[in-house]
């Protein structure tokens, strides 16, 4: 006999049972608090992230004279603020008016608005710095002389499986907001049948 006895099928489908539960509306309410609370420390440490990403690619275009390099740090900066205001654009926002009228539709909105910035952001925030990366690299390869050396490669390899790591782990997140989505869906289905 295999492991999947009527004892064991129901212990499953019970502990399976609150995945599938509707929420309640306290619950959506807290949910939404701190979700919006995240959203902020988020977009605050995007910026400050953005703020030193800037700082050290000015300082970097002092610096170097290779005008790859150069050229490339002004494109780095150019693509951070590009981000941040992609960011600014993109993100949810808290709306009291709406929250006050409809909290499990406000927050549905704002976990939807925010999944489709989150399962895009190869497009709008790694997108932007590739090129001036590029070209930072390649300037700095071919200042120190290793252009075509295994340490370049290594370099360049590194940054891909950051850019990588980073998209994986946001498609991962917009993956779970749309599962909370799907469960406001059927809280919403269930309470519109009562």
């Amino acid at each position: 006999m295999n492991d999947f006895s009527d004892n064991g099928l129901r212990a499953l489908w019970r502990d399976s049972e609150a995945a599938f539960a509707p929420l309640p509306i306290e619950e959506v309410k807290q949910q939404a608090a701190r979700f919006g609370d995240a959203i902020q420390r988020r977009n605050r440490r995007e910026y400050i992230a953005t703020a030193f990403v800037v700082i050290v690619f000015a300082i970097y275009t002092i610096v170097f004279t290779e005008p790859l390099v150069r050229f490339g740090s002004l494109l780095v900066i150019a693509g951070a603020f590009v981000v941040a205001w992609q960011l600014a654009r993109r993100t949810s926002r808290p709306d009291p008016d709406a929250e006050a009228q409809d909290i499990s539709g406000y927050y549905r909105a704002r976990l939807v608005r925010e999944e489709h910035m989150l399962a895009r952001v190869g497009r709008w925030y790694l997108a932007p710095f590739i090129p001036g990366l590029l070209l930072f690299l390649l300037g700095q390869a071919k200042a120190s002389g290793m252009g075509g050396s295994l340490v370049f490669l290594l370099v360049a390899g590194l940054q891909a499986l950051v850019f990588g790591g980073v998209w994986i782990l946001n498609r991962r997140a917009a993956a779970m907001l749309r599962d909370r989505i799907d469960r406001i869906d059927r809280t919403r289905r269930f309470e519109g049948d009562t």
